[in-house]
């Protein structure tokens, strides 16, 4: 028999004739008898080397000793932060990694790095002259600093969230009905500028913010139909009286044009 045994933090692959066969964790011991070989012992310290190379990392794969490590994928366009014992060690760019456990906790965060909308629906609002309306905003965004968005706040879409909503709420709530209808595109500049600063500190970056849809209750909604029926009239009524005035010009040119030329008539 040929006894071997790891030590704290160690694992050991062990091979025989060329074929993995069992690999073992910290404080762990196997007896193999030598004539059944011939075995060889890779022992690995997790703390110099805590990542698997991907040769490996297939190898255990094929042979189901897999329980010993854990796979992290990363998909195109994202990237994961990698937790041991709840501190941050890497950011991961996409791929398939592998890290020896030895004993410890290991987590991992995927974050989206590509260019993402979010959407606030339904949200309320007071404004200056006392009209409760409705809003429905959309903003454009991009994580670029990925380990401050994962730990400067505990979610940054609930705070882009929170900080579309109290954005527009100061800056409308300041507002006639009128000025916001009018105002629209500036409104939406002057948010985004806000907005951006904030956001930046977290690693964020806002491309684009608009302000789709204001929506307005219903007796508000026939009181403007009829200001808008009432102003469409006055100026049709405008454009009557210009064209029957152009009519009668015309009229008087002509009988002028008869009273002094007798041929013409």
């Amino acid at each position: 028999p040929d006894p071997r045994r790891t030590r704290s933090a160690e694992v050991a692959v062990v091979e025989r004739d060329g074929r993995v066969h069992k690999v073992l964790g910290p404080d762990e011991r196997l007896v193999l008898w030598t004539a059944a070989g011939p075995w060889t012992w890779d022992v690995i310290d997790t703390q110099d080397k805590p990542e698997l190379p991907q040769q490996l990392m297939r190898r255990l794969g094929d042979a189901k000793q897999t329980q010993h490590f854990e796979i992290v994928r990363v998909s195109e366009g994202s990237v994961a932060l990698f937790f041991v014992d709840g501190i941050l060690i890497r950011t991961l760019k996409a791929g398939v990694h592998a890290f020896w456990k030895a004993g410890r906790s290991l987590t991992q965060k995927l974050i989206d790095l590509k260019r993402q909308s979010l959407d606030v629906t339904g949200q309320e609002l007071l404004t200056l002259d006392r009209v409760t309306i409705r809003i429905n905003l959309s903003a454009e965004f991009r994580v670029v600093d990925p380990v401050k968005a994962a730990q400067e706040v505990k979610d940054f879409t609930d705070t882009l969230h929170r900080a579309l909503q109290m954005v527009f709420r100061r800056q409308l709530g300041a507002l006639k009905l009128d000025q916001i209808l009018e105002r629209k595109g500036e409104v939406n500049a002057e948010a985004t500028a806000r907005i951006q600063s904030d956001m930046a500190a977290i690693g964020v970056e806002i491309h684009d913010i608009v302000l789709k849809d204001v929506i307005l209750p219903g007796e508000m909604r026939e009181i403007l139909n009829k200001v808008v029926t009432a102003e469409k009239e006055a100026e049709a009524n405008v454009i009557r009286r210009r064209e029957d005035t152009n009519a009668t010009r015309s009229l008087l040119n002509t009988a002028n044009g008869m009273a002094e030329n007798p041929v013409m008539l």
